[in-house]
């Protein structure tokens, strides 16, 4: 005889066949197969290492040259000050490398823009 609480055989729609657990594990565990749940796993918190934090990377954090030096502005004439924040082939240089703040980034993408429209500087380097 099966007891209702043990997983006999179902009544209804027909999913499931014999077992009632799911992706192939017999019932009662997580779910998914292979059993357990979340409490089998390890906490992600109980890392070993320094408290505060787990940045990745190292050596230290990138300050904004514009915002460093007040003096500095951003100049779409200026073709060797933009260079700077363009790779090889002529991309803007992302914001997490080139260490930029949210408003001096976006003045240079459009500093950037402006001198490629003028020929100041190009869209991208020519063919091999």
């Amino acid at each position: 005889m099966a007891r209702p609480d043990m997983g006999g055989p179902k009544t209804g729609n027909g999913f499931g066949g014999p077992r009632s657990g799911g992706f192939g594990g017999g019932g009662g565990g997580g779910g998914f197969g292979r059993g357990g749940g979340r409490d089998d796993r390890g906490d992600r918190d109980e890392r070993g290492g320094e408290e505060g934090g787990g940045r990745r990377g190292f050596g230290r954090r990138k300050v904004c040259r514009f915002c460093a030096d007040k003096n500095l502005k951003v100049d779409y004439k200026d073709q060797g000050q933009l260079k700077y924040f363009l790779t090889e082939r002529g991309k803007i240089i992302p914001r997490r490398i080139s260490g930029n703040c949210a408003k001096h980034q976006r003045e240079v993408a459009t500093a950037v823009k402006r001198a490629r429209m003028l020929a100041v500087l190009p869209y991208t380097v020519g063919q091999m």
